[in-house]
């Protein structure tokens, strides 16, 4: 493992402990939480900031990622130290913002669902295709509809490589936190969606 990483798995101890073996000789730091707060992010930056003489690996181990904490993480990724290698384990792609899922590589471990496409084409879709796809997306669960936005941004990035604004970037997550405010599916997804068409007209 030579570079910064966020794994999925409904299973922390067992990944860890393979990832573990794979980084034995190295350095090795564990910040393990059920919530990881902005306080447990300055730890990690501290951590990170603190040379060695070999490879550090700083894993990341929690639940759930409090918005504040990834905003504080994502800086300290952009920018990450030599010879530091970030590991990330969650146990849903929805648990961390467009932005911080944009820069790393997502592996999911474990995980019996397969995993969904979007099933539109994001470099050629119509509004006559957004409005299905809303329709027939208009009624799904919160967490569902994290996970679908996620998904979105995640292809149009990945598979469409696409580039956004600084803007456009803060849509996707502004809707994201809307979706965990309970805001309804057919609006966030019309935000996301247009954001990609109008990106097309540029």
């Amino acid at each position: 493992m030579n570079f910064s990483k966020i794994y999925i798995t409904k299973d922390f101890d067992s990944l860890k402990e393979n990832l573990l073996q794979k980084v034995s000789g190295n350095i090795v730091k564990i910040f393990e939480k059920d919530d990881f707060l902005l306080e447990d992010a300055k730890a990690v930056t501290k951590e990170a900031y603190i040379k060695e003489e070999r490879i550090k690996y700083i894993f990341i181990i929690a639940k759930s990622y409090n918005l504040y904490a990834q905003n504080s993480l994502l800086k300290l990724l952009e920018e990450a130290p030599k010879d530091t290698i970030f590991i990330l384990l969650s146990n849903s792609k929805s648990n961390f913002l467009p932005t911080i899922r944009s820069r790393l590589p997502i592996e999911v471990i474990n995980d019996n669902k397969r995993e969904r496409s979007v099933e539109l084409n994001l470099s050629k879709m119509s509004l006559g295709d957004i409005f299905e796809f809303i329709k027939n997306h208009q009624r799904v669960s919160k967490n569902e509809l994290k996970e679908l936005l996620q998904d979105i941004f995640y292809e149009a990035i990945h598979k469409y490589h696409m580039e956004f604004t600084k803007e456009e970037m803060e849509n996707f997550e502004n809707a994201l936190k809307l979706a965990d405010l309970n805001s309804r599916a057919p609006i966030l997804l019309s935000l996301v969606l247009t954001t990609i068409i109008d990106r097309k007209k540029r």
